[in-house]
């Protein structure tokens, strides 16, 4: 056997892609959930980074982020519980956290893959846009290329294919960035 049958390219997809660790994503939500329920139990209502919010109907709205993403929950941002049950919802979703029953839904905020299932609005109460894949590569291609020293394109396909986005989706984006540039000049 020679040397260059050893060699796997398909290794290098995920190469530079940290290795997801449930239990540290976990303990994030966990750290989250928890602040949460101290916030509400001191009656603190005007905290920054809060993700509750108390409504006009007796009502809390729910919206956990990690990394700055959400945290999908029965695949949605954002869910409604009444006031009165707000704790019990933090218990019971603590436990099944810790549980490992939410770990996709972490994993997947964490590396800012989370996609709704249900339609919803493309800006956040704090006017933060919800991106489609599509877009979120085009914009981080776009990234790569400005500046006085961009990023070659293989290189830029090598560092996303390696943070989880499809090659196919990449090659598309990178297509698109190329057009551009061929046209401006």
């Amino acid at each position: 056997m020679s040397f260059l049958e050893l060699i796997d390219d398909t290794l290098g997809t995920h190469f530079h892609k940290p290795v997801y660790d449930p239990v540290k994503g976990r303990e994030k939500l966990v750290k989250v959930i928890d602040g949460a329920a101290t916030q509400h139990k001191e009656g603190r209502t005007k905290v920054p980074n809060r993700a509750w919010t108390v409504g006009n109907n007796n009502a809390i709205s729910f919206s956990p982020k990690l990394s700055g993403n959400p945290v999908l929950i029965a695949g949605k941002e954002t869910n409604y519980v009444p006031a009165e049950r707000f704790p019990d919802f933090l218990a019971k979703l603590k436990a099944a956290v810790e549980k490992g029953d939410l770990d996709k839904e972490i994993e997947a905020a964490l590396e800012g893959t989370a996609k709704r299932t249900t339609a919803g609005p493309t800006t956040s109460k704090g006017g933060m846009r919800s991106y489609s894949e599509e877009s979120l590569l085009n914009i981080k291609v776009g990234g790569y290329r400005r500046g006085a020293n961009p990023k070659p394109w293989g290189e830029i396909k090598a560092t996303l294919t390696g943070e989880g986005y499809e090659a196919a989706k990449v090659d598309a984006a990178i297509k698109a960035k190329q057009a551009k540039e061929k046209a401006a000049k």
